[in-house]
């Protein structure tokens, strides 16, 4: 078996960043932030994406360029990994990232936390053609680790979609983005990172 995780609102608590950086991309621009609950709600799908739907009519390209500049300010002192994340990677199971942050975002963040060779494989939104909620991270991670027996952990409906539309096992965690009535439409969600463990046999 092979745990693929999430990173943002799974492994790594990153609201604070995450809306920092909102504020900052949208303040830059001379527009008025959209409300934390809209944010949040978007988070797991592709930058751009998240841009056109918060902003209709203005430009994504700029807004998503302009909250990319001002994240990594804000992740550098507002990253964190959830309480007892750490300790469950250090559990001896395979394991490998899916998010929708860009490649670039998730090899830093892995490598931020000294994480960089405990996953297998680590892929960001845009390695693949199409992002969450479809298939093709964990069709591509398949393939790349030889192996169709995986669990997806993840906080949002778009993860779980994606473990649906894979054909793969899901868990949902409560602590992240989505709503645990939203979650339990597509898989089983646990509450503290005891439960996965124990959830996923590890």
């Amino acid at each position: 078996m092979l745990v693929v995780f999430d990173l943002d609102g799974t492994v790594v608590d990153s609201s604070q960043a995450l809306l920092g950086a909102h504020r900052v991309a949208w303040s830059s621009l001379g527009l008025q932030c959209p409300p934390a609950a809209a944010i949040l709600d978007l988070i797991g799908l592709p930058l751009l994406q998240t841009m056109q739907t918060l902003g209709p009519g203005q430009d994504p390209e700029a807004l998503a360029e302009a909250y990319s500049r001002a994240y990594v300010a804000q992740a550098a002192e507002h990253e964190r990994l959830f309480d007892g994340i750490r300790e469950l990677l250090e559990r001896p199971f395979r394991a490998a990232v899916a998010t929708g942050k860009s490649q670039r975002g998730a090899d830093r963040v892995v490598r931020q936390f000294g994480l960089l060779d405990r996953f297998e494989v680590v892929l960001g939104g845009n390695s693949v053609p199409r992002p969450k909620p479809n298939p093709d991270l964990l069709h591509a991670i398949m393939r790349a680790t030889g192996t169709e027996d995986l669990v997806m952990v993840g906080d949002t409906t778009y993860d779980l979609e994606m473990a649906h539309a894979a054909g793969v096992r899901a868990v949902g965690v409560s602590w992240g983005h989505h709503s645990v009535e939203r979650l339990q439409e597509w898989a089983p969600v646990v509450h503290s990172v005891e439960e996965l463990a124990t959830a996923l046999k590890v």
